[in-house]
C-alpha cells in the first residue's frame, strides 16, 4: 500500500537525483530545469485529474508516482546526446524505464503497480497506447498522456511568448521557422487526428501538432483546462495567417463546442 510518507521518499529521491546532473553539468543547468519543472508540473496536473475523477487514494498516490517519473529518462538523454528529440537520440520514455529499473526505484510498490508504471511510462509519448489486455494500464497510460500534454502546453506558450528575446532550439526539436505547414500535418488535422512526428518538417508543423493533441485528450477535466487556460490561443497567435490556418481553428472551435456545454470561444 502507497502512504503519503511513501509519496514524500520518491520526491526526494527525484530531487536527489536530477540534482546530480545540475551539479555535474552546468553548462546544461536551462534545459535540465526547464525538465524538472515539467515533471513536477505534470506531478500536479495528474493530480487535478485524478481528483476530478473521485478516485480511491491508492490510485492518487500511484498517478502521482507516474507523474513525478514520466520524464524520468530526459536528464539522461540531455546530458548525453544535448537534444530532447528522440529521433535524434533515443527513446526518452525507454531510457526512464531503463533508470527506473537500474536504481531500483519502485521496489516498495507490488508487481503490479510497477507494471502500471513502467508501461504508462512507455505509453506517454507514443502516438498511441499499446494495446493491453491489463485495463489499469490503459486507465493510467491515459492519464499520464492528458497531464504531461497539459504541461506541455504550458510550457511551450510560455516559450513562445518570449522566443525572440530567448531563443531555445532544443524546445523547437532544432526545426526550421518557416511559413510552410505541410501537406501531411494539415490532412491529420483534417481528420481530427493526431500528427505522428515523422511528419514534421517545419516549426509550423510542431506547432500544430501540438495543437492537435486536442483530439487525443482522455477526460473532460483535461479539456476544459486546455480551453480556460486558453493555450491554443497562444499557439495560434504564433502561426501565419493563412487558409490552412482558419482552416484549423475552425475544426478546434467546433470540438471545443462539441465537448464543453459552456463554449464560448
Amino acid at each position: 500500500m502507497i502512504t503519503k510518507n511513501g509519496i514524500d521518499s520518491y520526491k526526494d529521491w527525484f530531487t536527489n537525483y536530477v540534482n546530480q546532473f545540475m551539479t555535474n553539468y552546468p553548462d546544461f543547468s536551462e534545459n535540465l530545469k526547464i525538465k524538472t519543472d515539467h515533471s513536477r508540473k505534470v506531478h500536479q496536473e495528474i493530480l487535478g485529474i485524478v481528483k476530478s475523477l473521485n478516485l480511491k487514494e491508492d490510485d492518487i498516490y500511484l498517478a502521482e508516482i507516474l507523474g513525478l517519473f514520466h520524464d524520468i529518462g530526459r536528464f539522461k538523454q540531455y546530458v548525453k546526446y544535448q537534444t530532447f528529440s528522440d529521433s535524434k537520440s533515443q527513446n526518452h520514455a525507454e531510457l526512464g524505464v531503463e533508470v527506473l529499473k537500474e536504481y531500483d526505484v519502485l521496489k516498495d510498490l507490488s508487481e503490479d503497480d510497477k507494471e502500471i508504471i513502467l508501461k504508462s511510462i512507455i505509453n506517454h509519448s507514443r502516438a498511441e497506447i499499446i494495446p493491453d489486455e491489463n485495463k489499469r494500464v490503459i486507465f493510467f497510460s491515459k492519464l499520464i498522456r492528458d497531464a504531461d500534454k497539459l504541461d506541455i502546453w504550458r510550457l511551450i506558450t510560455e516559450y513562445y511568448m518570449v522566443k525572440e528575446q530567448k531563443e531555445n532550439k532544443t524546445l523547437e526539436l532544432e526545426l526550421p521557422n518557416s511559413d510552410e505547414i505541410s501537406d501531411d500535418v494539415f490532412e491529420s488535422i483534417l481528420k481530427k487526428e493526431v500528427v505522428l512526428k515523422e511528419s514534421l518538417k517545419t516549426l509550423n508543423d510542431f506547432k500544430l501538432l501540438q495543437i492537435a493533441w486536442l483530439f487525443d485528450l482522455n477526460f473532460e477535466y483535461s479539456i476544459n483546462r486546455l480551453y480556460t487556460q486558453k493555450y491554443l490561443d497562444k499557439i495560434f497567435d504564433t502561426l501565419p495567417e493563412n487558409q490552412k490556418v482558419n482552416q484549423i481553428k475552425q475544426i478546434v472551435n467546433a470540438y471545443f463546442e462539441e465537448h464543453i456545454e459552456t463554449f464560448r470561444y
